[in-house]
């Protein structure tokens, strides 16, 4: 049975990339990337860390989570792997007993390099077991613009315990796991920063405190200020009407305005995404393509929108995202939430004269069913005589209502 490290027992050319990786970002990435061009190691091997001595105040994230981030993040490069060695070692985690390790696992003679900043390497000597460690691996040291390094003291590391150091001018991105975190908390975008399967898991297991969706007028300002600039003036002009109806009719019927507020705004912000961009994240989100979505893709931009309105824009009340994700199909068991922004869609004030308009608008805030059921009727009977199928989420509404 093949060994958690038998891909190292052949490798005779190893490049290991250490941290906490909490999370793992774009620097990381593009510092593996520019040490594999530039030395043509067979692995890059990142080694997230157990217990690091070096910050004891700071509590870390679950080492579970920060190998799965980190796996994710790189295992599409056939050059990157990531070893759990040290989130599976008791104790705090030594980086001479992990180099050590390796040597044992790699062939005799294999050349390992260990990438290390050059501020971390002024003070190696501070580090636990330093002068095995500086015999068992060959450093990278990271040169980063704007900061002097101690020559003589490079020098001597050479010359007293045979260090072999590379300088290397790598990539340079300000970006840091704390900035990474606090922004997380705070409720604020992390986009670019960091791998979106990342970003993912991060919110999906909820690790870095994420705070209650930020539903405030200052914020719905702020997003309703995006989206005006992603959607088309006709599109967008569309987007304020719903607005303006589903807080009317969220009033009338008792429901919450501010959420009806936030829902309308989402609800078509990824409508005018292109098919081939609707297609794509419908599989990079995880979003099933039944045969009436696969034939007909537009129909998944309310699911989109659902997905965008939590990735992009912070909301991750699941009464909003649920009307968002219903407002084109509508769907089995739905709220006075789900059925407002359904409505308010279908009869918002800008909205183009057809058919059924008059008599939904008459019915609207007298009998909400009646109003939908004539909306929905309408529909099926066009998608019908154009020769379009029918979603059963729809005929499932329709039952309802």
């Amino acid at each position: 049975m093949p060994s958690a490290h038998d891909f190292l027992e052949r490798c005779d050319k190893l490049a290991v990339m250490g941290g906490t990786f909490d999370p793992i970002h774009n620097g990381h990435i593009a510092i593996a990337s520019a040490v594999l061009q530039e030395f043509s190691p067979r692995r890059v091997l990142f080694v997230p860390g157990g217990r690091p001595p070096h910050k004891p105040g700071y509590d870390v994230t679950n080492g579970e989570h920060r190998f799965k981030m980190t796996l994710s993040a790189v295992c599409e490069n056939p050059a990157f792997d990531v070893s759990r060695m040290e989130i599976d070692r008791k104790g705090p985690s030594y980086t001479v007993d992990t180099m050590a390790k390796l040597r044992e696992i790699c062939p005799p003679g294999a050349k390992i390099y260990f990438i290390i900043g050059a501020d971390a390497l002024m003070e190696i000597l501070t580090w636990h077991g330093a002068e095995k460690l500086l015999g068992l691996c060959e450093f990278i040291a990271l040169h980063r613009p704007g900061y002097d390094f101690d020559e003589k003291y490079i020098e001597d590391l050479r010359e007293k315990y045979g260090a072999i150091i590379h300088i290397f001018e790598g990539p340079l991105l300000q970006i840091s796991g704390t900035e990474i975190r606090k922004k997380f908390a705070e409720g604020q975008a992390v986009g670019g920063l960091l791998p979106r399967v990342a970003e993912d898991h991060a919110r999906e297991n909820s690790l870095y405190s994420l705070p209650a969706p930020d539903l405030s007028q200052s914020h719905f300002e702020t997003v309703k200020l995006s989206i005006s600039t992603l959607l088309s003036p006709r599109r967008f002009k569309h987007t304020l009407g719903t607005i303006i109806e589903a807080e009317k009719l969220a009033a009338h019927y008792g429901a919450d305005v501010n959420k009806a507020r936030w829902a309308a705004l989402l609800h078509d912000c990824a409508k005018e995404f292109s098919a081939a961009k609707k297609r794509l994240l419908c599989e990079r989100w995880c979003i099933a393509l039944d045969e009436v979505l696969s034939a007909h893709i537009d129909i998944t931009h309310s699911l989109l929108g659902a997905e965008s309105a939590r990735r992009n824009y912070q909301i991750n009340d699941p009464e909003i995202l649920q009307a968002i994700a219903f407002h084109t199909t509508g769907g089995a068991n739905m709220t006075l939430l789900d059925k407002i922004i359904l409505l308010a869609d279908f009869i918002d004030p800008y909205r183009e004269d057809y058919p059924p308009l008059e008599e939904m608008r008459r019915h609207a805030y007298t009998d909400m069913k009646k109003a939908l059921r004539i909306g929905m009727e309408y529909n099926v009977q066009d998608l019908q005589a154009r020769g379009n199928a029918i979603h059963p989420w729809t005929r499932d509404a329709m039952k309802e209502i």
